[in-house]
C-alpha cells in the first residue's frame, strides 16, 4: 500500500479544565410542516445512518456558541430525534447532541432509503459496510494518506451534494486542529482505494490519517484537517 505513510504514535498529557460550570439546553420541536427529504438530503442521511446501524448511540455536533449551527439543529433535527440537547460550559453552548432517533423516523428511513437503495454512496461506504473480523487485542498504528499518491491512483467524480456534506462535517470543527470520526467495519487494504468516502475526503481535506488496530487491520478512526 504505497499510498500510506506510517506515523509515530504521539504521547502527551490530556489537560482537563477545572472549575467548569456545565448546563444543558433542550431544543424544542420546531413543528416542521413538510416531511424530511431523506432521499435527496445527504446531511440528513449522514446524521441518521449511525442510529440505524447502532441501537444505542449519539451524534455530537460541536457548536462553539454559533447561532447558525443552533438554528440548523433546531429546525432540522428536533422533529427527528427524541432528544436534541445543547451542552453548555460556563454559559456557552459547546456541543449539540442528538439522541434517540424516533421509531417512526427510523422505519421511514429504512423503507424509503435503505430498502430502495437510495442511500448516498458516501454514507453507505462509511456507515453500512458488512461485518468484519474483530480481535480482542489492541495494537494501534497510525497511517497518513500520501495524498499525491492516492489521488494519482484513484478517480473521483464530484457531486453537487459533496460540498454540502463537507461543510456540515467541517464547519463546526473550524476551531479544532482536526476532525476524528469512526467508520463502521473498515479494514485496511488496497480496497480503500475504491472507497467513495475516502475518494471524497482526499479531495477536500489537506491531511487524512487512519488509526488502525494492527491485530485485525480494522480502521477505528479517520482523522482529517481542512
Amino acid at each position: 500500500m504505497d499510498w500510506l505513510i506510517e506515523l509515530p504514535l504521539l504521547t502527551g498529557e490530556n489537560r482537563v479544565e477545572t472549575n467548569v460550570d456545565f448546563s444543558f439546553k433542550r431544543f424544542e420541536s420546531s413543528g416542521l410542516q413538510e416531511p424530511p427529504d431523506f432521499i435527496h438530503d445527504i446531511v440528513l442521511q449522514w446524521a441518521i445512518a449511525p442510529f440505524v446501524v447502532h441501537e444505542h448511540t449519539a451524534y455530537r455536533i460541536p457548536a462553539h456558541n454559533d447561532p447558525e449551527i443552533e438554528a440548523y439543529a433546531s429546525v432540522n433535527f428536533t422533529s427527528l430525534f427524541t432528544k436534541v440537547r445543547g451542552i453548555c460550559t460556563n454559559g456557552k453552548m459547546e456541543e449539540i447532541r442528538l439522541e434517540d432517533l424516533k421509531p417512526n423516523i427510523k422505519r421511514s428511513f429504512i423503507e424509503s432509503v435503505i430498502h430502495t437503495s437510495k442511500i448516498n454512496p458516501l454514507v453507505s461506504d462509511f456507515y453500512l459496510q458488512g461485518e468484519c473480523e474483530r480481535s480482542n487485542l489492541l495494537s494501534i498504528k497510525l497511517f497518513q494518506i500520501d495524498r499525491d499518491s492516492f489521488i494519482k491512483q484513484t478517480t473521483y467524480l464530484p457531486q453537487p451534494d459533496h460540498k454540502r456534506l463537507w461543510d456540515f462535517m467541517n464547519r463546526p470543527f473550524k476551531t479544532c486542529d482536526e476532525v476524528s470520526i469512526s467508520p463502521t467495519n473498515w479494514v485496511l487494504s488496497d480496497y480503500l482505494l475504491e472507497s467513495p468516502f475516502l475518494l471524497f475526503l482526499s479531495r477536500y481535506a489537506s491531511e487524512v490519517v487512519l488509526t488502525v488496530n494492527e491485530k485485525d487491520q480494522n480502521v477505528t478512526m479517520v482523522s482529517f484537517k481542512e
